[in-house]
């Protein structure tokens, strides 16, 4: 009960600052009927963490998409270039059987798994277009368009309209939704 009277007021928020999207589906209004405390937590670190002196701007949580993309791309890369024992640019399954028998079993489950993944064209190796594939993919596992679009909807909770959304704005409208609950 407490969630649905909170996504009605969330509801009644939106729709007094004519935030709805035009296609009916808003990523904020559901993931506050999902999970409200969740969400919350996740929005005060966002305003916490890149939001500047006045606030979360649209910038602030493009960087933080781009940095949790960049985060997963890296990391996904890191572990393909840990194999290249040649340093030649590709990996080859002779490469991935040498650096799984240095490995833990759940490392070379995982190894596997990301290597099978990111051969595309099946030939038992990786270029370095696969690896670049494999490691955008891991960016958009890590932080996929869905969630960018919540993130972004989060600045309809900018109380004074000013393109910034503050950690005191974020408090009062969850005061909000948690009185009308």
């Amino acid at each position: 009960m407490v969630r649905i009277m909170a996504a009605l007021a969330l509801a009644m928020l939106f729709a007094a600052q004519g935030a709805f999207a035009e296609d009916g589906g808003d990523p904020l209004a559901e993931a506050m009927e999902r999970n409200p405390e969740r969400l919350a937590a996740r929005l005060v670190d966002l305003v916490a963490g890149f939001g500047g002196p006045l606030g979360l701007t649209a910038a602030g949580i493009e960087e933080h998409i781009a940095l949790e993309r960049a985060a997963a791309r890296a990391s996904a890369l890191r572990r393909l270039w840990a194999m290249d024992l040649d340093g030649d640019g590709t990996v080859l399954r002779a490469e991935l059987a040498v650096s799984q028998r240095a490995a833990s079993a759940r490392a070379r489950g995982r190894m596997e798994r990301q290597f099978a993944a990111a051969d595309l064209n099946r030939d038992g190796g990786l270029d370095p277009a696969e690896m670049a594939a494999d490691g955008q993919a891991a960016a958009l596992a890590a932080l996929d368009e869905g969630e960018a679009a919540l993130l972004r909807a989060s600045l309809r909770l900018d109380g004074d309209g000013d393109g910034a959304l503050t950690a005191d704005e974020l408090r009062a409208a969850l005061a909000r939704l948690d009185q009308e609950a």
